[in-house]
C-alpha cells in the first residue's frame, strides 16, 4: 500500500484564496470510517450548523488507530463497530491553522446500537446527529457538496478539508 492515498494542500482547496505558507507545521493524527449496516447503508454525521456530511471520526487521544476509531464511532453514530481493514490514508496541509492532519480511513461493520448516548457535550450542543444512506446516494452527496465547495458556498475552512478528503476515501473505498 503507498504511504498516501492523497496529499491536500492548501491550494488545491482554495485555489484563490492566498494564506502566507506557515514555516512550522504542527501534526494532528485523525482517524475516519466508512462503517456499513446490516441493510448495506453508510453512516454520515451532519449538524445544523454547517449542514455538510461527513464520515464519522476525529482527532485520536493514543496510538491505537483501531481503538480510537471504535470510540469515535461509539460518541458521533452510536454504533459499536468490527474494523474489516484500512482504507488509506491522506496528508493535508492546512495553513491557516499550521497544522498538518494525517488521516487514517478504517472501512467496518456496525455491530451494536448503544444504549448511551455517548456524543461529546459540543457534539450534543451543536445538534450532531447520524444518518445512513445508500451507495448511490452517498456518491451523490459528495458530489454536490464538492461543487458547493468548488463555487465557494462552504465557508468553514476545516469543514472545506474533510468534504474532500472524505470523498477521497469513499472511491477509494468504491474502487
Amino acid at each position: 500500500m503507498k504511504k498516501y492515498i492523497k496529499i491536500l494542500k492548501h491550494e488545491d482547496i482554495f485555489p484563490n484564496n492566498k494564506i502566507k505558507k506557515p514555516k512550522k507545521f504542527t501534526d494532528r493524527q485523525t482517524v475516519k470510517a466508512i462503517i456499513l449496516n446490516k441493510k448495506d447503508e453508510v453512516a454520515l454525521v451532519t449538524n445544523p450548523i454547517h449542514k455538510q456530511y461527513l464520515l464519522p471520526g476525529g482527532g485520536v487521544e493514543s496510538k491505537n488507530l483501531k481503538k480510537e476509531i471504535r470510540r469515535e464511532c461509539l460518541e458521533e453514530i452510536n454504533q459499536e463497530v468490527e474494523i474489516v481493514r484500512i482504507i488509506g490514508k491522506t496528508k493535508e496541509y492546512r495553513d491557516r491553522d499550521a497544522k498538518t492532519y494525517t488521516t487514517t480511513c478504517f472501512f467496518g461493520q456496525a455491530i451494536k446500537k448503544s444504549k448511551k448516548d455517548m456524543r461529546t457535550e459540543n457534539e450534543r450542543k451543536n445538534g450532531l446527529r447520524v444518518v445512513w444512506v445508500g451507495k448511490e446516494k452517498l456518491k451523490k452527496i459528495f458530489s454536490n457538496q464538492n461543487k458547493n465547495l468548488k463555487n465557494g458556498k462552504i465557508n468553514f475552512y476545516n469543514i472545506a478539508f474533510n468534504t474532500v478528503r472524505d470523498e477521497i476515501f469513499i472511491n477509494e473505498w468504491l474502487k
